[in-house]
């Protein structure tokens, strides 16, 4: 395995600022390990707009252009895992077929995939979530899921991994699969340079094998950052104690 891992996450206007922040604040800054890349997907050429979260005001500078992500040949953008977060701007995101299209070639060239709450339903619609099993976010999960009948979903899920995909639930369950995320990523120092090579990429969706990965040292290490971050680990995917959200409850404050 190299020794980085790197994410490319995609942004646009009205993410959910939690969706993006709170897993990959989990992620990122702990360890020399993983590094970033921020893609914005309106604009396919210029990276250097802002990208503002909903309804908080909270500005990202994208890194990189969707245009640079999508390049191919010998100066291609080398990630190892494609991470989608939600939010209200995902609605019109998921009728944009041009969009979608570029969205699935970065999902075949990923060996991992990561969606937070409504990120799913962005990923569903480029049809690679068919014949897999997956989750969103629940007080929409009634709403929107029937739209995307070729993908499996799973309401009583904090966050479901099937293949190269692991999908999450709404907001702050992304933090829960971000620490499950290391767990099943992390590669320890150690084992980084005595196992150079990539991990490779199944364009058929399915799990690859993480060269130099221990379980035993991932999950420690994913329990250690939990710690650190003096965060109470939800680590049993099936404990979500928001399946019976109340449909009826006010939407001031709820994310998308």
């Amino acid at each position: 395995m190299p020794t980085h891992h790197c994410i490319l996450a995609l942004i646009y206007n009205e993410f959910e600022a939690l969706d993006l922040f709170g897993p990959l604040g989990a992620i990122v800054p702990r360890s020399d390990y993983y590094t970033l890349k921020l893609v914005d997907i309106r604009n396919l050429n210029a990276p250097h707009g802002v990208e503002s979260s909903i309804r908080n005001g909270i500005g990202v500078q994208p890194t990189i252009s969707l245009a640079e992500a999508l390049k191919e040949g010998p100066d291609e953008e080398q990630f190892d895992t494609l991470f989608i977060p939600g939010g209200a701007g995902i609605v019109p995101l998921v009728w944009d077929f041009h969009l979608l299209r570029s969205i699935k070639k970065l999902v075949d060239r990923a060996a991992n995939v990561f969606t937070v709450c409504t990120g799913s339903l962005l990923l569903a619609a480029t049809g690679k979530l068919d014949g897999r099993m997956a989750t969103t976010n629940k007080r929409l999960f009634d709403e929107t899921t029937p739209h995307h009948p070729g993908v499996k979903w799973q309401k009583r899920a904090r966050w479901v991994e099937d293949g190269k995909f692991l999908t999450s639930s709404g907001v702050t369950a992304g933090i829960d699969a971000g620490l499950a995320f290391i767990g099943y990523t992390y590669v320890a120092p150690e084992d980084r340079e005595a196992n150079p090579t990539p991990q490779t990429v199944s364009i058929e969706g399915f799990a690859t094998e993480i060269p130099g990965f221990d379980e035993e040292k991932a999950m420690k290490y994913a329990w250690s950052v939990a710690l650190n971050l003096e965060y109470r680990w939800h680590p049993d995917p099936l404990d979500e104690p928001f399946v019976n959200y109340l449909p009826q409850a006010s939407s001031e404050g709820a994310a998308v």
